[in-house]
């Protein structure tokens, strides 16, 4: 199943209606469309890509909401989905680029679920949250309620 732009695009306005940045949002949703299709977290036949989508706009939205240049007062954590400045060679350019920040974080994302599946299926972003598959669970519970919830409400045409 193909992830639809536009569908994307009415979740980012769904939850953040009227962000001063909302004319980006059809650059971040072809972003998430993108990754989604290409590096699903999760099966096909369970309608992979979309859950994968809605896990990127849910995990955009409580970490930016949706803006791309967003930072850290510390700085050390950046865009979309606010990833370590460390992952990236040119942190300034995954402020510009929806697409390397949305890679950045399915790669910590792929990784946060591998390595904590002994959690429960909605704790299993507790890596991503926290650094540790121990810390993190409440803060994954709440992003993969927010998905799911997505999906039900908005479901794919």
């Amino acid at each position: 199943m193909s992830v639809p732009v536009a569908w994307v695009v009415s979740l980012l306005t769904a939850l953040e209606p009227s962000a001063p940045w909302s004319d980006t949002y059809a650059r971040t949703a072809e972003a998430i469309a993108k990754v989604a299709e290409a590096d699903p977290l999760f099966a096909a036949e369970d309608d992979g890509a979309a859950r994968t989508a809605t896990v990127l706009v849910s995990l955009a939205w409580y970490e930016s909401h949706f803006k791309p240049d967003a930072r850290s007062k510390d700085g050390k954590t950046l865009c979309l989905y606010q990833v370590q400045r460390s992952s990236f060679d040119d942190p300034k350019e995954a402020l510009k680029d929806p697409e390397l920040c949305t890679r950045a974080a399915m790669k910590l994302l792929h990784r946060s679920l591998g390595e904590c599946k002994k959690r429960q299926a909605d704790e299993r972003l507790a890596l991503y949250m926290s650094g540790q598959c121990d810390r993190g669970g409440q803060e994954s519970r709440y992003r993969m309620y927010l998905a799911k919830k997505l999906l039900k409400d908005h479901p794919v045409p």
